[in-house]
């Protein structure tokens, strides 16, 4: 069962700290804002001209505009003119004000969604080992999504909108001050419905985020477990686990909906009561004197072209509530803090590598190593043995730099390793894990992860030193051929044998091996062992044995138990003794260790 992500808290500094993004890009954004102000003030002029023009054609003769009086002729040709071009530059205005605020918010967005991949890719293992990767991508899909559509939306729209409706607002009151009040008076009314909404909104949106995260997270870990579900025939009960989780998250999104829904209608309402009280009392006005009724349309006018950016700044509303729930998970993330890569530079291990009472205890409370000492000298092959749990992947990944000692050292050369860069010190080293891993892409891709220069001779040199040319010139495209998702395409002897040849690209002082030929035949073993051999003259090599026919080869092995180094020695000297080892040995039946 997978347990739904925590829900991060929502408050303005979300907000704030999104707008804070928008200054590099503050020229298109003033660029915007003045088309905006082009676009508002064509607004409020073409609705303080409709008056007019109803007037001269209701009553005929001359009119009123401003300080401007309007002879009969204006009214029939000038007047529809000027209100045709007025429009036009209405609509000029709102096209570039569009144009350039979606230019910001892909900008904005663009930075946010680097800066999150960037800090997940400086993030240690032991970060993403307490979450899960669906609910991660979820974040980096859905909520990245949530929030570009946010604030594309709410850039756009609080600028033009506030400054057309300030700007027939200001029509209004030019018009009529007292029908200007009763409008003013209604205004009002609608923040306290606006203002509840928008919490409750926020509320349900960020529960839906976090509701579709542990949704996807459930999908992407039965999807990737896909072989283990069908031969265990587990279909309908992963089915049903699919159902309840998506029954909790359309829970949550029916009453999103029914908030949302009921956003819109009720702030609609309260702007017309406010129409209709002008109108009431714009009538009354009119029938005392009918010179006020061209006045009395002019408003009328302005205050209906209200209704349409009061309603895009409700919805405005109602999509900056649901960006400020995705926006805080991914700020989440943002927040997390990588383990510092500062100093000195690492050189090519020359001396030994030695541990000094290293102790390792995981977050949650496991001690996985519990003061262990050994060294590695130049040039020397160790093997490291012990059963499960012992601690043997704990030292690769202490060595690895994945985790740093709870206690004791680390010495490359003498130098502490938590002095040195941890890129700078996997610059000279290489890594071949018991389970290859390969990237989508082809087998060129693949290949220069060891050294991304490297030519097609360098990367036939290492095929053939790991003895993987042949298949490789097999494939209908050669270094070409798509390996297909974590090499799927390929069998797992191929993908080890990739995994060797990008070893030999990297050209490592420091050789960490976890047994990697455990996925090989015996024929391609004896093969891939060979070149192993020449790759690990005058290199450093500590290898994770499983097989005796690797403890074999090592110069000195070094047994783990519970964390801890229980004897050190030679193949013979160690069976001699009678100890842990032996009864390994013993208890694995010759060829295999735990």
């Amino acid at each position: 069962m997978t347990s739904p992500p925590s829900q991060p808290r929502t408050d303005r500094r979300v907000w704030l700290r999104l707008v804070a993004r928008v200054r590099p890009h503050r020229g298109t954004l003033a660029l915007a804002v003045l088309a905006s102000l082009v676009a508002a003030g064509a607004a409020s002029v073409w609705a303080s001209l409709v008056g007019p023009l109803a007037q001269g054609v209701v009553k005929g003769g001359e009119v009123t505009w401003g300080p401007f009086v309007l002879a009969r002729e204006d009214l029939v040709f000038r007047l529809p003119l000027a209100i045709v071009g007025v429009a036009l530059v209405k609509g000029l205005g709102g096209w570039l004000h569009a144009g350039w605020m979606a230019r910001v918010a892909q900008g904005v967005l663009g930075t946010l969604r680097r800066d999150l991949y960037g800090r997940l890719l400086s993030l240690p293992p032991g970060w993403f080992e307490q979450r899960h990767s669906g609910e991660l991508l979820s974040r980096f899909t859905s909520d990245v999504a949530q929030v570009e559509f946010s604030v594309s939306q709410a850039l756009s729209t609080l600028a033009k909108d506030t400054l057309q409706i300030l700007g027939l607002l200001t029509v209004c009151l030019v018009i009529d001050w007292r029908l200007f009040l009763v409008v003013f008076v209604v205004l009002p009314g609608t923040i306290l419905p606006v203002s509840r909404f928008s919490k409750a909104a926020k509320r349900t949106a960020t529960k839906g985020q976090a509701s579709l995260g542990a949704l996807s997270m459930l999908t992407a870990e039965q999807l990737h477990n896909l072989p283990v579900v069908q031969g265990y025939r587990l279909e309908g009960a992963a089915l049903e686990q699919f159902d309840a989780e998506q029954d909790r998250y359309l829970g949550v999104m029916k009453r999103s909906l029914f908030i949302r829904g009921a956003f819109s209608p009720t702030t609609e309402f309260l702007g017309l009561i406010g129409v209709a009280a002008a109108v009431v009392l714009g009538a009354r006005a009119v029938l005392a004197e009918p010179a006020l009724a061209g006045r009395l349309v002019s408003f009328l006018a302005a205050a209906l072209l209200l209704y349409q950016p009061l309603k895009a700044l409700s919805h405005t509303a109602q999509q900056v509530s649901q960006g400020a729930g995705a926006a805080a998970r991914l700020f989440e993330v943002l927040d997390a803090v990588p383990e510092p890569d500062a100093g000195a530079e690492a050189r090519p291990l020359s001396s030994c590598l030695k541990l000094e009472g290293v102790r390792l205890t995981w977050p949650d409370g496991r001690e996985a190593l519990q003061g262990v000492d050994f060294e590695v000298g130049a040039g020397e092959m160790v093997a490291l043995v012990g059963p499960s749990g012992a601690g043997k992947s704990s030292v690769l990944a202490v060595l690895l730099g994945f985790v740093r000692p709870s206690q004791g050292e680390v010495k490359w050369d003498g130098a502490s390793l938590s002095s040195l860069s941890r890129r700078s010190v996997r610059a000279h080293l290489a890594w071949v894990p018991q389970e290859p891993v390969l990237l989508s892409g082809t087998v060129r891709d693949n290949l220069k992860l060891g050294k991304a220069g490297a030519d097609d001779a360098a990367l036939w040199q290492a095929l053939t030193r790991a003895h993987a040319a042949d298949f490789v010139k097999a494939l209908p495209k050669g270094l070409d051929e798509e390996v297909g998702e974590r090499g799927a395409r390929l069998s797992g002897g191929q993908r080890q044998r990739l995994a060797i040849a990008r070893a030999f690209l990297v050209e490592p002082s420091l050789l960490l091996l976890d047994e990697p030929t455990s996925a090989l035949d015996a024929a391609t073993e004896a093969e891939v062992q060979a070149g192993l051999a020449e790759l690990m003259v005058g290199r450093t090599t500590l290898v994770v044995a499983h097989r005796l026919s690797t403890v074999r080869r090592a110069q000195r092995i070094v047994v783990l138990k519970d964390g801890v180094v229980a004897e050190s020695g030679t193949h013979e000297a160690l069976v001699a003794k009678g100890g842990v080892y032996a009864r390994l040995l013993q208890a694995a039946h010759g060829d295999a260790l735990a």
